[in-house]
């Protein structure tokens, strides 16, 4: 993340947390349940950006793979999910 003058905080509502952006730190949390199911609390929010620039990056990890996609596109018809 990077320093934002004003706005710019990742909000969780649903546990009332809001984190404000800040050089070189990192915010990791899990979305399912050890069941697997989601995990509701970890829905979340990016505030508007006030003053300043807000840069991030985001790595997802699908820990069952990426099965719910394939499913979608097949029913799509799609062959060949790589062409995309």
């Amino acid at each position: 993340m990077s320093d934002v003058e004003i706005g710019g905080a990742t909000v969780f509502p649903e546990v009332g947390v809001a984190l404000k952006p800040k050089k070189g730190s990192a915010v990791f949390w899990y979305n399912l349940q050890k069941n697997g199911r989601v995990d509701y609390d970890t829905q979340h929010a990016g505030c508007p950006v006030l003053v300043g620039n807000k840069w991030v990056a985001n790595k997802w990890i699908h820990e069952f793979g990426r099965v719910q996609e394939t499913l979608f596109f097949v029913r799509l018809g799609v062959k060949d999910i790589a062409t995309m």
